[in-house]
């Protein structure tokens, strides 16, 4: 529920990990990523069609203002490096 993505929300290295845990442990949730959604938007719009609501007020993502939010490069640390005293991994 922060501001930060998915994977480094989880301290993950980048979103290809995030996806590689998604697809290994849950295949049927990973496969709904049809149009690869940073991952915490996909959920999020998952959760809200499951009960009914519209996340959105554009008639598609293509007419979104908020389009580079949820396919927009993903990028910076993972937040538990930052947490951690600024260790850097790389």
């Amino acid at each position: 529920m922060r501001n930060d993505d998915l994977w480094q929300e989880l301290g993950l290295c980048d979103p290809a990990e995030l996806s590689r845990l998604l697809v290994t442990h849950f295949p049927k949730l990973a496969s709904g990523n049809t149009q690869n959604m940073r991952w915490k938007n996909c959920l999020y719009r998952k959760l809200f069609d499951a009960e009914g609501f519209s996340p959105c007020t554009a008639a598609s993502c293509q007419e979104c203002r908020d389009f580079k939010g949820c396919f927009g490069a993903e990028e910076g640390k993972s937040g538990l490096v930052e947490t951690k005293g600024g260790v850097d991994l790389d």
